[in-house]
């Protein structure tokens, strides 16, 4: 075990210095390689990631309905009941992204859409937002997760990456290269989303308190203070810390919800809902593969579904590690269940509140003023047409801040595990460890990324999904071969 230990802590490390030196000392030529590698590495692999978000969701699938459904992610009773458990892989997994897409995405397809189609502009835009935050999302977190928790507690292995890892493959080589590669798209996905979600925090304050200028040194204390509150959440562990944050925002999330949905039209946002699952659900092989007349441009695709793609399968490890830690005692099925349906019925309905309400606020596409295109201030613009807006947007800032928590703390939780050998309760030099290493990394993509933010952090995460998008197919095929010889076993 000491063979590999440090290795894979030594290199994790020396690429993470690695790109510091080089994102504040060469910020523009950093930006300009990434936009050049992230272009070439989505011309010949951009099909690769729609095909490889629909296995994930069809492995699941398969899972679901198999034998192997009975199956436990170890003995014993569950270790959280079914609110805490979905209030906290919610939070972790989608929490602050909601918030930041919330009414911007939805109104982006009503008044772009990105092909013709005979379903309404009303359907149409919240069917595509629903295929980008629903069942392939859950599908890259679920079947990490599912991997992860079935061998560390029905099998006794590390909370690792690498304990996916098994027979011949199992070398202290690949354990290290698995290792390492998980902690960097760990470490990345995660400032990717704390880069986004700080911005918005700091656009959210301007709007609400004080009028400050959106700067990069003002963006960075955002970070430095969320990085510290986030550290002192992951010190409390998870029974304390990370699951009071996130049953708080359950809690306030449904609040925001249920007080936007009785102020708009309920019928009509009901009947959106569902018509919009039935067309997702309905066109989601073709949507997912990009085929017939359910295609969409090349540009569309590099601009959102390869971004989320890429985005999801880069805060796999961490969220399926996560997921993992709190599942303990449920069924394949179960787990399955609570991790996919639950959630993403949970995305879809928030979605179809948020963006219905802004729906019937612009009237027909052709009348759309632009009030909503703002990525980080959208859901407060939306928020002030509100009679009580004032109260409901102190909530969204509130929300926006907690899950911005709730998201780090988390990744600072799963790291230290990573670096504390896979300990399920990391020392907390670790934590701290990783706390400053999360905000000093984000500090360092907000320098490279500026006000072209969103498109660096979408370049720094395709590239960084691709090699993890390899070594998650090697922990899949060593997981199926788990299986099938358990089965074998069984059978004799």
């Amino acid at each position: 075990m000491n063979f590999y230990r440090q290795p894979t802590f030594v290199v994790a490390i020396s690429i993470c210095l690695f790109f510091l030196v080089l994102a504040f000392t060469f910020p523009l030529g950093i930006r300009e390689n990434l936009a050049v590698a992230a272009t070439s590495t989505l011309a010949v692999f951009g099909n690769y990631y729609l095909v490889l978000g629909l296995l994930m969701v069809l492995l699941l699938l398969g899972i679901t309905i198999s034998p192997w459904g009975k199956l436990k992610i170890g003995e014993g009773p569950v270790a959280y009941g079914w609110f805490s458990w979905i209030a906290m892989l919610y939070s972790t997994g989608m929490g602050a992204g909601l918030m930041l897409r919330a009414v911007q995405e939805p109104v982006f397809y009503f008044t772009k859409p990105p092909r013709t189609t005979d379903l309404s502009s009303e359907v149409f835009a919240l069917e595509y937002t629903f295929f980008h935050w629903g069942f392939t999302p859950w599908a890259f977190y679920g079947l990490f997760g599912l991997m992860v928790g079935y061998l560390v507690y029905g099998k006794g292995r590390l909370m690792l990456s690498s304990s996916l890892l098994v027979g011949r493959y199992r070398k202290p080589v690949l354990i290290v290269i698995v290792d390492v590669i998980t902690i960097i798209s760990t470490l990345f996905g995660v400032v990717g989303a704390v880069g986004l979600g700080s911005r918005q925090l700091l656009v959210g304050f301007q709007q609400l308190f004080v009028d400050v200028e959106i700067t990069y040194g003002n963006n960075a204390f955002v970070v430095l203070f969320l990085g510290s509150l986030a550290t002192l959440s992951a010190f409390s562990g998870l029974s304390k810390g990370i699951r009071n944050v996130s049953r708080f925002n359950i809690s306030v999330s449904l609040f925001l919800l249920l007080a936007t949905l009785f102020s708009g039209d309920i019928l009509g946002i009901i009947n959106n809902f569902g018509l919009s699952i039935a067309a997702y659900i309905y066109d989601f092989i073709p949507m997912s593969l990009n085929y017939g007349d359910k295609s969409v441009s090349q540009e569309f695709l590099m601009d959102w579904t390869f971004f989320y793609w890429a985005f999801w399968l880069s805060w796999a490890p961490f969220t399926g590690v996560f997921i993992a830690r709190i599942s303990k005692g449920r069924s394949f099925r179960a787990f399955i269940f609570g991790v996919i349906l639950v959630p993403s019925l949970g995305t879809f309905l928030w979605f179809s509140v948020f963006g219905s309400s802004a729906f019937e606020l612009i009237g027909k596409p052709e009348n759309y003023q632009g009030q909503f295109d703002s990525l980080y201030g959208s859901i407060f613009v939306f928020l002030d047409s509100f009679s009580f807006g004032g109260i409901m947007k102190i909530l969204a800032f509130l929300l926006v801040f907690t899950f911005l928590i709730t998201s780090l703390d988390s990744a600072i939780y799963v790291l230290g595990m990573f670096a504390d050998n896979g300990n399920r309760e990391p020392n907390n030099k670790h934590l701290l460890g990783w706390g400053v290493i999360l905000s000093v990394f984000t500090i360092a993509t907000l320098f490279i990324g500026k006000e072209q933010l969103l498109q660096a952090v979408s370049q720094l995460l395709i590239l960084i999904a691709l090699p993890f998008s390899w070594v998650y197919l090697l922990m899949i095929g060593s997981f199926l071969y788990i299986l099938v010889k358990k089965k074998n076993h069984d059978a004799l």
